[in-house]
């Protein structure tokens, strides 16, 4: 009768000992699947001299998020990689400073006279990669941009793809290094927007003033 009151205690006893087991599996489990999110950021151009005619142009930009999933910025593992950053907003932002760092007068709202400059941000995704001897970080984004000039129409329109890969050289977070890299593709994609000579002579080939 002993020894079968002692077997019951232990098979009873059993399920108590592997709840703490299987709650740290739980916990490990959903940190490795919830969303992590970075920031996207922009850096504007350095030593940028003014364009002979900007001032006399007035243009407005309008950035479009086009992508499906506009929270979704990559993969690390099976973690998704999110963002709160509006792309659309933030690549609208990153061309507007470079067209006033280059002297163009840049307007809150569409009207006569005005350069439309339509910034369409259609892919911005990150991915890690790790091999025993360095572990890297590269992000891909492609950028359609128009500019429409009233009673002209559109006079520019094109497509740029970049890639940026980021090497980290300290132990910062997997968030910030996706970050970076992402931001790195930012930055070329402005950046080979205002190198294209096609795109600053469609600004200065500009409609009347608009009226005071």
């Amino acid at each position: 009768m002993t020894q079968a009151c002692s077997a019951r205690i232990s098979v009873s006893d059993r399920p108590l000992r592997l709840a703490p087991l299987v709650l740290v599996i739980a916990c490990i489990s959903g940190c490795l699947l919830a969303p992590m999110s970075t920031p996207i950021t922009y850096t504007p151009a350095s030593n940028v001299a003014p364009i002979p005619g900007a001032s006399s142009v007035h243009v407005h930009v309008v950035g479009e998020d086009q992508r499906t999933d506009k929270n979704s910025v990559g993969q690390y593992g099976q973690q998704t990689v999110t963002t709160t950053t509006n792309v659309g907003d933030t690549a609208r932002d990153a061309v507007r400073t470079e067209l006033q760092a280059r002297g163009f007068l840049v307007s809150n709202e569409p009207g006569p006279g005005i350069v439309e400059v339509r910034v369409q941000v259609l892919r911005m995704n990150g991915h890690f990669f790790s091999t025993l001897v360095y572990a890297s970080y590269a992000a891909e984004m492609t950028m359609h941009v128009e500019v429409e000039l009233k009673g002209k129409g559109i006079v520019y329109s094109q497509s740029f793809e970049v890639t940026d890969t980021y090497l980290p050289s300290d132990f910062g977070s997997v968030s910030d290094h996706f970050g970076l890299a992402l931001s790195g593709a930012l930055q070329q994609g402005v950046a080979k927007l205002f190198d294209d000579p096609a795109f600053i002579a469609a600004l200065l080939a500009k409609s009347p003033p608009p009226k005071s």
